[in-house]
């Protein structure tokens, strides 16, 4: 069988994966596995006590103290990804996409993004430039 892969991509926006570790907070707290400026994707815990729908905003934790809140969030999708049968805990992966977002929540967003996810594009970049910049490179030439 064949897929086309741009008819079942549909973001608008790469994904990144955290450098470090990056931790999110809407309703239950989970950890991001990937984060784009369209959304996030998290595993989390799933509490029995807790009830109802997650609320409309959330909080981004990530290295440093870098942190975002009050960031409104959508839910897209929330899934069972192992279960034991016998017990608990039950882990679940959350797909939420930002909603209205100001222009200084984005201008944040961006940054946060930058601090603490890694970029492919610029570990390139930040490769080259150390490669260019070692004077051993440059004595042995």
């Amino acid at each position: 069988m064949t897929t086309n892969f741009n008819t079942l991509n549909r973001r608008k926006f790469p994904r990144f994966m955290p450098k470090t570790d990056m931790y999110v907070l809407h309703y239950n707290f989970g950890k991001v596995i990937d984060i784009s400026m369209g959304g996030i994707l998290f595993n989390y815990v799933d509490k029995e006590y807790l009830q109802g729908i997650p609320p409309e905003k959330g909080i981004l934790f990530g290295y440093n103290d870098h942190y975002m809140d009050e960031i409104p969030f959508e839910t897209v999708s929330d899934t069972v990804i192992s279960k034991s049968p016998t017990s608990k805990p039950v882990i679940k992966q959350r797909r939420v996409i930002f909603g209205d977002l100001t222009e200084g929540q984005i201008q944040q967003l961006e940054r946060f993004i930058l601090n603490n996810a890694s970029i492919p594009q610029l570990a390139a970049y930040d490769a080259q430039f150390v490669e260019d910049n070692n004077p051993e490179k440059h004595r042995l030439m």
